[in-house]
């Protein structure tokens, strides 16, 4: 008799890109995914959304670069939501330069797509998002998988813009219509236990004045294992704009304020996440939390919120903080061998 397969790699579905023809710029529509159309008890360790085909520009009047990642942000977020929700969002509103920045610290490098030129001619477009569930650092990477039997659907929202996420000002059109969304996944079979709720998030706030104590509270009723944060202004990164970041809650103080700690944050990233040498931080600063692999040692939020202050330095702005974490409950999902 045949042994079963114990994992599997495929491409799930693809999809047109939910906007057609030429425009300067193009309304946002979203393309939407359910994980269960296509696998039923699996659990999942990767989702990586890829983005291919061509995009026909044309005219005379190139535009001005945003300063978003190009050409990431003609995907402006991706959010992903199971029933029963059970209390969470499992992938909240998730940014490209958020899943670029975080997947620094997964895997010690950067992974970038070859960027279009707002100029006249057909640009071949090819480019991966990863969505991590089974995680890198830890003890037990598996235990943070995506356990499918537990839950009756799995929905997957890309939503998707046009030439306005890359270039503002100027003429030129883009015609997207040759784009395709593709859904693969990278999966396990036949896996049971215990799985911790997971919920991966992204905050904006807005920093308006130099201030030393920029308040942000993260709610309670989670371990927080992983936070993130990206300086920004005129949407670039921005390595002037944070100087130091406090975490603590109900007297318990991970890193204290005071410090102007963001440089040796970074530091800190390389020394300890950062395998290639010449990856640029510039305004990324991670608190990895998920200890020795260990997510019971992470930031114990289950009875009080986590208070977060940040110094920051506004200059010519508009300027903002990306704050991208991963919180969960800690074995709160819980699967039968079959």
């Amino acid at each position: 008799m045949a042994k079963p397969n114990l994992w599997g790699f495929k491409k799930l579905a693809s999809k047109p890109w939910p906007s057609a023809g030429a425009a300067v710029a193009s309304a946002q529509g979203q393309t939407q995914f359910d994980l269960k159309d296509f696998l039923q008890s699996q659990t999942i360790s990767r989702l990586m959304i890829r983005v291919k085909g061509n995009v026909v520009i044309a005219g005379a009047a190139p535009g001005v670069a945003t300063g978003r990642d190009n050409p990431e942000s003609l995907v402006l977020n991706v959010t992903a939501r199971h029933t029963p929700a059970l209390g969470v969002v499992s992938k909240n509103a998730l940014t490209p330069r958020g899943i670029i920045q975080q997947g620094i610290f997964d895997r010690g490098y950067g992974i970038h797509g070859t960027t279009i030129a707002d100029a006249a001619g057909t640009t071949a477009v090819d480019y991966w998002l990863p969505v991590n569930f089974k995680m890198p650092g830890s003890v037990n990477p598996i235990e943070w998988g995506l356990p499918l039997a537990l839950f009756t659907s799995y929905q997957v929202v890309v939503t998707c813009g046009g030439r306005e996420q890359l270039f503002t000002t100027g003429t030129n059109t883009w015609d997207p219509t040759g784009l395709v969304v593709e859904l693969w996944a990278d999966y396990d079979e036949g896996v049971a236990g215990a799985f911790h709720l997971v919920e991966e998030f992204e905050q904006t706030v807005p920093v308006t004045q130099t201030q030393a104590d920029l308040q942000v509270i993260l709610e309670r009723g989670f371990t927080y294992t992983h936070l993130l944060f990206i300086g920004q202004t005129a949407n670039a990164k921005d390595g002037t704009l944070i100087n130091g970041i406090t975490v603590q809650s109900a007297g318990r103080v991970w890193t204290p304020q005071g410090d102007k700690n963001a440089p040796k944050i970074q530091a800190w990233n390389r020394e300890s996440h950062v395998n290639n040498t010449a990856e640029s931080l510039t305004g990324t600063y991670f608190v990895p939390a998920l200890r020795d692999g260990l997510a019971s040692r992470g930031i114990d939020a289950s009875a009080d919120r986590v208070e977060v202050k940040l110094d920051v330095t506004l200059g010519g702005g508009p300027s903002n903080v990306i704050i991208r974490g991963r919180r969960i409950v800690p074995q709160g999902l819980q699967v039968k061998a079959a």
